[in-house]
């Protein structure tokens, strides 16, 4: 039985093709850009582009889309090439390859400029987007994702919690078999959470199970995490420094992204950096505590657009 992608709720489906890739979204929000109530028209809102994090896909986001949505910001949560509802090709599951398909997106969904959130991979997917094209963002709100070089600039960062779960990730055809149960996504979803919030996050287990269960979905999405090292492209790319506001957010008690990475997003931003830690709350934000995550957002959004 085919698994359903476009499940119901507060917002709309819709698939795009950008560069030659089909791409899922849902949307939310008002489809016209808001205008202020003056003889002048406003400019253009941005674009709030939601990127999930693995293993998980644009579901990642019900909690916060309708939030969003609510407070007048047109809202597209998509999945990311080799997740949910969008193609998965055999290759592109690298960063720069990522980033192109985020920027392609915006501009697919009608808008020049967006501010993008991305949870995990997505916030890395965030940060090269802000570094190789900063006409395209007006901020990034990067969620339980330290800067990419920042995290390989920590000593002893091979034992840390991201190299060794990455180093497992390699092993051949072990998760390949366990993503594809609700059981192994749950436990997987369960250890990257915060001690408290177990339940929330494996309410999706299921449907991300189903997804990932499908011809070719695991050993793409593994695609994302399993890469060691970053290309010379990719690490001259975001050598660049930031320069549009940055918003990061991070769980307490994360056990994959260590404090002292975020310590170091500093070096790589020289716009304004905030910095927001969410209590007892582990690697998914958005699942374990999305009413703190929007109480973050609402006010970056308003600045920034």
């Amino acid at each position: 039985m085919p698994v359903r992608v476009n499940l119901p709720g507060p917002w709309t489906h819709r698939d795009l093709t950008a560069g030659g890739t089909r791409f899922h979204v849902a949307l939310a929000g008002p489809e016209a850009p808001l205008r202020l109530e003056s003889t002048q028209a406003a400019p253009e809102q941005p674009l709030v582009l939601l990127l999930h994090g693995f293993p998980e896909c644009w579901w990642a986001w019900r909690h916060v889309i309708p939030a969003l949505a609510q407070a007048g910001h047109r809202v597209a949560a998509a999945d990311l090439r080799g997740f949910g509802g969008s193609d998965r090709p055999p290759s592109g599951y690298d960063l720069s390859t990522t980033t192109q398909d985020a920027s392609r997106l915006v501009r697919a969904l009608g808008y020049e400029r967006a501010v993008v959130v991305g949870a995990g991979y997505g916030g890395q997917v965030a940060w090269a987007l802000a570094s190789s094209q900063p006409g395209t963002v007006v901020g990034i709100v990067p969620v339980g994702a330290p800067h990419p070089l920042a995290v390989r600039s920590l000593r002893g960062r091979a034992f840390s919690g991201t190299a060794l779960q990455t180093t497992a990730f390699r092993i051949p055809h072990l998760y390949e078999r366990r993503l594809s149960t609700r059981a192994g996504v749950e436990r997987l979803l369960r250890s990257w959470a915060g001690a408290a919030y177990g339940d929330a996050v494996a309410q999706g287990a299921g449907y991300y199970a189903e997804l990932l269960a499908r011809p070719g979905a695991v050993r793409c999405a593994l695609e994302t995490v399993r890469r060691r090292r970053l290309s010379r492209a990719e690490s001259n790319t975001l050598e660049r420094r930031v320069s549009v506001p940055v918003l990061s957010v991070q769980g307490e008690v994360d056990p994959l992204q260590p404090a002292q990475a975020y310590a170091r997003d500093t070096h790589h931003v020289v716009g304004t950096l905030r910095q927001v830690t969410i209590p007892q709350v582990g690697h998914f934000p958005a699942e374990e505590a999305p009413t703190q995550l929007v109480d973050a957002l609402l006010p970056f959004l308003t600045e920034v657009g």
